[in-house]
């Protein structure tokens, strides 16, 4: 995969000339920057330009954190319909998939953000709500993502969580996902619909931030989104999917700074995409294998269309 990477990092020429197809040299006479400058105004700060001149920029690093989602936290079947009715369901049951961070830089280094775009040999690309839609599973029609920052946060835990969460654990609104993870580990057999109702809170809290908005923190979520799920069924009257791909737009091109060594947000979005519209770099797809997620799958809703890379054969 490496490799194959390389080959596509390496071709990051708009203005290439037909000394392409001589053994893959790219000459050193060819243009790396856009033919034209007029709209492509930022190149000189673009990461390509480094990956031309050097010195190379390396490999980025992937922020997220939802390991601790998926591994330490199982997926209730008590909690479905409450992450139904909020929209999540269909991320929920993604679950955790490895990132490959050399098809992610690769990608980084073809991203405009002038025109928020791939620009690939064949023309250009882009992620839209559809995509969005189909891949996570999450509402495109609704509500626009917006609200209060500053909030009483003691309080706001303690309504929606059913505790106010340890001062020690608090960094400016924002809390530990692992020791939120440790907080909620397992729903008890006996729980009654209030419990429920947190612990689905909790596991959509760690969803926002491991994944869908997670920062280069790495380990911190905000407590300002459960003023978003108070009621499950009002959640889901808000377009999460025009945050989450507002969110990974904006982390695009951040990381496409000529400096940039790190990228954050909903990464496995922008892989399962690439999985789908450029199959050719995708990985070989295994045996449907049964959902290792939710026991008896048969008897929910099918996943979203991103599932279906979950038994992809993985290679590094």
């Amino acid at each position: 995969m490496e490799c194959i990477t390389t080959c596509i990092v390496s071709s990051l020429v708009y203005g290439i000339n037909d000394n392409i197809g001589n053994d893959l040299g790219f000459k050193r006479d060819m243009d790396p920057g856009p033919i034209d400058d007029s709209i492509l105004t930022m190149q000189a700060l673009h990461r390509s330009t480094r990956v031309w001149n050097g010195p190379e920029p390396g490999i980025l690093t992937i922020r997220r954190n939802s390991v601790a989602l998926h591994r330490l936290v199982p997926l209730d079947e008590r909690i479905v319909g409450h992450l139904q009715e909020a929209g999540f369901y269909g991320t929920a049951r993604i679950g955790f998939i490895s990132i490959d961070w050399h098809l992610i830089t690769a990608l980084v280094e073809r991203w405009r953000p002038e025109t928020h775009t791939f620009h690939f040999p064949v023309g250009e690309m882009t992620i839209t709500l559809q995509d969005v839609q189909i891949i996570l599973g999450l509402p495109v029609d609704g509500l626009p993502i917006t609200g209060r920052v500053e909030q009483d946060y003691d309080a706001l835990c303690l309504t929606q969580l059913g505790f106010p969460f340890p001062e020690n654990n608090m960094t400016g609104g924002r809390i530990q996902i692992r020791q939120l993870s440790r907080w909620f580990p397992n729903l008890p057999n006996n729980a009654d619909d209030v419990e429920v109702q947190r612990y689905a809170r909790a596991y959509i809290l760690q969803l926002l931030g491991g994944t869908l908005f997670a920062d280069k923190s790495n380990n911190l979520v905000h407590i300002t989104y459960l003023q978003f799920l108070e009621d499950f069924e009002a959640a889901g009257q808000y377009s999460w999917s025009s945050a989450t791909l507002a969110h990974l737009y904006r982390q695009l091109c951040l990381a496409g700074d000529i400096d940039g060594a790190e990228i954050a947000g909903p990464v496995i979005l922008l892989q399962l995409w690439a999985c789908d519209r450029l199959p050719f770099l995708a990985p070989i797809m295994g045996n449907v294998l049964r959902d290792d997620i939710i026991p008896n799958e048969e008897l929910f809703p099918p996943p979203s269309f991103g599932h279906r890379w979950r038994h992809a054969l993985e290679t590094t």
